[in-house]
């Protein structure tokens, strides 16, 4: 089977994010299943194309993104209506670029950027992947309103509703993100597949001896990472942290990632304070030793979709708590393998967080261990890449016998 993944950002790239990261896991493990993996995606320099292999898998980047690197390419005021006067042009040399491959099986587009909106009726069955459409609201959880704030992005995000709305295989990271999908663009149940995100295992676990203890007369150590921003719960849980070193808990929150103007404000407010840490860049080794040497691990976001991060800390055997909005908690058995809490509530953060400060050591190891063993069952990349490559064949005959009808 020849799979093409058609993508907006794929490593190594300034705009990697979390679809990048999907697709460059899931890419990888579908060749090492003896799958044909094309990726075509667009170059950070805009201006350049280029093709090559990353392991097995073949990329093609193409020139004429529809957007603007700081840094790479010179920026001016005309290049910031890119987004405008390029979504069409670029979206038919996605399309123009798969088809000369000739021999595609099957395509794989994210909803997001709404990249597949010319891969209709090309001889070629398309999934359109859930990943978070730019107009959900995360604040609200429905359709975002046009404001001063959101006209930039308002017409793509239109493009993506239509995306979905036409596509007639669609896998979704999570049934939260389906059940969104279904409510708020009236998509039928049945045309939406769940297939989590998958993690790669690519360092063990640690013992057990490697692991920090809990102690009630140290310093306990609480760990986020993610994008720092107000919807992922940060900022409750800031608060939910300088009260507990007001009730006299020895504490310490270290929050690594993606920095921004909130992040500005969290360190105007609380830098200083002897339990606040934000650190910059934090290679990802290093990341995955943190998980499992802190006491909780926390991501208290007002809404997640199937976020890689609980997955992580999870397969390094952390004591994990989670939002119970969203797709952590399709993840989490609360109090079996994790922790749950209702986001936008310091005080609720702060009792769960004692609460799971102070369970005794035997009880911690049971949920370490209950933990890995969720991660192995149900979320590494061979359990799931088997559940893709069984819908693709099933979209490909699908297909085939409607085009023969």
């Amino acid at each position: 089977m020849h799979i093409c993944f058609v993508c907006r950002e794929y490593p190594p790239s300034k705009r990697g994010g979390g679809i990048a990261t999907y697709i460059r896991g899931v890419a990888q493990g579908l060749c090492a299943l003896k799958q044909k993996v094309t990726v075509v995606c667009a170059s950070d320099d805009t201006r350049h194309d280029s093709q090559y292999k990353d392991g097995d898998v073949a990329v093609i980047r193409l020139s004429g993104g529809d957007f603007v690197i700081k840094g790479v390419e010179e920026n001016t005021l005309l290049q910031k209506f890119r987004m405008f006067y390029r979504f069409k042009s670029y979206r038919k040399k996605l399309r123009n670029a798969v088809l000369a491959l000739k021999d595609v099986d099957i395509i794989e587009v994210a909803e997001y950027g709404a990249e597949g909106l010319y891969f209709e009726n090309i001889g070629i069955p398309v999934v359109t992947r859930l990943h978070t459409p730019m107009l959900m609201d995360h604040y609200s959880f429905s359709k975002m309103s046009f404001n001063r704030y959101t006209w930039k992005f308002w017409w793509q995000g239109l493009q993506e509703f239509k995306c979905i709305k036409q596509s007639k295989y669609i896998t979704s990271c999570s049934t939260s993100l389906k059940e969104w999908t279904m409510k708020e663009l009236g998509i039928d149940a049945e045309r939406i597949k769940v297939i989590y995100n998958p993690i790669r295992i690519e360092q063990p676990p640690p013992s057990a001896s490697q692991q920090k203890p809990t102690s009630p007369n140290g310093r306990h150590e609480i760990l986020y990472v993610g994008t720092i921003c107000d919807w992922k719960g940060v900022g409750d849980l800031c608060e939910a942290v300088s009260l507990l070193t007001n009730e006299g808990v020895n504490i310490r929150l270290t929050m690594i990632g993606k920095q921004g103007v909130y992040a500005e404000l969290l360190k105007e407010k609380y830098q200083g304070q002897t339990w606040f840490n934000m650190q910059g860049f934090t290679p990802h080794e290093e990341v995955m030793q943190m998980y499992a040497q802190a006491d909780v691990v926390c991501f208290p976001s007002w809404w997640e979709n199937f976020p890689m991060v609980c997955l992580e800390a999870m397969s390094q055997g952390a004591i994990v708590l989670g939002s119970n909005s969203g797709g952590m908690s399709e993840i989490i058995n609360d109090g079996e393998d994790g922790f749950l809490v209702t986001p936008k509530d310091a005080k609720r953060i702060v009792n769960r967080i004692k609460e799971i400060l102070f369970i005794p050591t035997s009880e911690r190891e049971k949920i370490s261990s209950a933990a890995l063993l969720k991660i192995k069952i149900d979320f590494t990349m061979d359990i799931i890449l088997r559940q893709m490559i069984t819908y693709y064949q099933r979209c490909i005959n699908d297909y085939k016998i409607n085009e023969s009808q």
